[in-house]
């Protein structure tokens, strides 16, 4: 089973230029807060050019919705112009703890 890497899923919507903030508990992870998290937890820019980087990183990373996971449900545009959470799984394998570091990540 592949590897969980949340820096990774972050790599990629920084290298493809998608406009979002981390937030959650691995915001506080970020920021130093003693704590572990499962997953990650980000909100995007709606406008139509972001959505379709969105996208476009969501198809690379093999994304697909946790709920019913022998389906593999893929993220579409209508999904992420509307409101609420989008929980997906990546080729990244399931969600894995993520801790406080004490050097912050190359990003």
């Amino acid at each position: 089973m592949p590897q969980n890497d949340f820096f990774a899923v972050l790599r990629a919507l920084r290298n493809a230029r998608v406009e979002f903030i981390v937030v959650g508990g691995l915001a506080a992870v970020l920021d130093g807060a003693p704590i572990t998290t499962f997953d990650i937890d980000v909100v995007h820019s709606r406008s139509e050019t972001n959505i379709a980087r969105l996208l476009t990183v969501l198809e690379a990373l093999d994304a697909f919705y946790r709920i019913q996971p022998e389906r593999r449900i893929r993220p579409a545009p209508s999904h992420l112009t509307s409101a609420g959470h989008q929980n997906l799984i990546t080729r990244y394998g399931p969600p894995g703890p993520a801790r406080h570091h004490r050097t912050q990540p190359e990003l």
